[in-house]
């Protein structure tokens, strides 16, 4: 070590910073006027001054990005917390105006079969498991006036009838079933057979009207309502609509595949028809 101290290069580097020191020293007594040689020194030192403020450079924009990247998620976040408050909001009104539809639908049932007497808008609260029929169950039972074997209907028309009661609940088997048969005739009052369910056409919320006469005269787009001849159902209740005249397998009657008026994947709410005239008469 004591050799390097005593060495040229040394001396050198001692006199080089001397150098550098004195020129401040003038530099800071002059005032800050230019040094004779300070275009030197400065054209030495500027490739330093230029990495230090590329350094500088890169340092701010790092952090600017950053720092906007903060506030870029923030925004997003805020934007996706608002997009479902107003996702939810649009559900709710779409769900008030089906609701006030309905309401609209059942007051016109109720004008038209003023000695009914109806039970309050059920909602529909589930379905059966793996019932092929679609029967569901409602949030309304007993102590709502809800009797079993009931009607039950919405503004469209005929869904089916209460199958099982406890004092809150219920459960509807639909129209789709062929545990029910209810009397049906054409709107023209010509044709008459009763409703009942099928397996195969069940799957595509189709029922079918047997036991028509071979001359039958209905044709597609007929409407049908209930006749009261089983007792199940008052009469004057929209059933729906015929879709096609098909030959019974006994080759004797023929039978209509029914659309029902009763949209069952879309319906929420639905009525029971807690009274009704010749309501005992029903079978059971």
């Amino acid at each position: 070590m004591g050799d390097f101290f005593r060495k040229h290069r040394f001396r050198i580097l001692i006199c080089i910073i001397a150098l550098l020191v004195g020129i401040m020293l003038y530099s800071v007594t002059q005032n800050g006027a230019s040094f004779p040689g300070s275009g030197i020194i400065n054209t030495l030192m500027n490739p330093v001054r230029n990495a230090a403020n590329s350094i500088s450079d890169s340092s701010e924009s790092f952090l600017s990005s950053f720092t906007q990247g903060s506030r870029y998620k923030a925004e997003i976040e805020a934007l996706k917390k608002e997009n479902a408050n107003l996702k939810n909001e649009l559900t709710d009104f779409e769900e008030t105006k089906q609701q006030l539809l309905e309401l609209q639908q059942f007051m016109s049932i109720k004008e038209e079969h003023e000695e009914h007497t109806y039970s309050a808008p059920c909602t529909i609260i589930g379905y059966v498991t793996n019932d092929p029929y679609h029967s569901f169950i409602i949030n309304k039972g007993q102590d709502d006036g809800i009797s079993l074997h009931d009607p039950v209907i919405t503004g469209e028309g005929i869904v089916g009838i209460i199958s099982s009661i406890s004092s809150n609940s219920a459960t509807v088997e639909t129209i789709l079933s062929p545990d029910l048969s209810i009397g049906a005739i054409s709107a023209d009052n010509k044709y008459t057979g009763i409703l009942e369910g099928e397996i195969v056409l069940a799957a595509d919320y189709k029922c079918r009207m047997i036991y028509l006469d071979r001359s039958t005269k209905l044709k597609n787009g007929d409407l049908v309502t209930t006749s009261s001849a089983s007792g199940l159902f008052p009469k004057g209740y929209l059933i729906g609509t015929v879709e096609s005249i098909e030959i019974m397998d006994s080759g004797l009657s023929k039978y209509a595949v029914i659309d029902p008026a009763v949209d069952f994947e879309a319906m929420t709410s639905v009525v029971a028809i807690i009274d009704y005239p010749g309501k005992g008469d029903k079978h059971e």
